[in-house]
């Protein structure tokens, strides 16, 4: 039997932890580069390409009502102003072995916002530099 609780999902963006994600996400860590691929001759023999490429796309998805947009919206506004906001990153489950950690990270932009009848989500993009991630189970 393993146990998963959402509660135990920590992410900690230039030392601060993002607080209020939606109902249904917290973040979703995407490689940018394809890996390891392979081409095959026309007499079959194979060989396999690794792309260098180790950045990855973050995405934050935040209720609108969190305080961490104010913290992003600043972030995201001190690079474009300085260039000085790539920020150390750190996603991890608690109640499990998943962690991704990179030194350098930043917002790639705002993102678009909707008002309606009802509050909705915010989702925050972050690129990355090289990163350790490792995809673990639960305890």
């Amino acid at each position: 039997m393993k146990t998963y609780d959402p509660k135990k999902v920590i992410v900690i963006f230039g030392g601060h932890e993002i607080t209020g994600f939606s109902e249904d996400s917290i973040v979703t860590v995407e490689p940018k580069g394809d890996g390891i691929t392979s081409v095959s001759g026309c007499d079959g023999e194979v060989t396999r390409n690794m792309d260098p490429n180790e950045q990855y796309t973050v995405t934050l998805k935040l209720q609108q009502s969190s305080s961490s947009n104010n913290f992003l919206s600043s972030l995201h506004d001190y690079d474009r102003r300085t260039g000085r906001g790539i920020k150390p990153l750190l996603v991890k489950d608690l109640s499990g072995s998943l962690v991704f950690s990179t030194q350098h990270a930043w917002i790639i932009n705002k993102p678009s916002v909707e008002k309606g009848k009802e509050s909705g989500d915010n989702e925050w993009k972050l690129e990355t530099g090289r990163a350790d991630f490792v995809v673990g189970g639960n305890y």
